[in-house]
């Protein structure tokens, strides 16, 4: 990867249908190690009226490509605590994976799923 410290990372995924979910993943990259560290906030079946919430941690790797347009390829897995607001009280812990190909300035595509519930689209840095 590189010789850099310890860096910060913030990424929006959106997966451009209406209805779909959305997430954002906070991470903490090692570059020497490509360990990736960190928390998945987000949406599922988002634009519902009383769309369920999900939190997870996550941890995973993160791999230098050498390819033009896709510098990065990372995956993450945790466990997500789904949340329905109300008048739908109540949660329940389900399987949470991401992965991820994106560009030295971390644009490109990726998806998330959370239990049977999978979303692909657009991935960018949050600043």
């Amino acid at each position: 990867m590189s010789n850099e410290s310890l860096y910060l990372v913030k990424l929006q995924f959106k997966s451009g249908v209406v209805g779909g979910g959305s997430m954002e993943l906070q991470l903490s990259v090692d570059p020497k190690t490509g360990a990736l560290n960190g928390r998945a906030n987000g949406a599922i079946l988002e634009g519902t009226q009383h769309a369920p919430q999900f939190t997870s941690s996550a941890s995973g790797h993160m791999h230098a490509t050498g390819y033009n347009d896709v510098t990065k390829v990372g995956a993450v897995t945790g466990q997500a605590i789904v949340s329905f607001p109300a008048p739908a009280i109540g949660s329940y812990q389900s399987p949470f994976t991401a992965s991820f190909a994106v560009d030295n300035q971390w644009n490109g595509k990726g998806s998330f799923s959370v239990g049977d519930n999978t979303y692909q689209g657009q991935v960018s840095l949050i600043d």
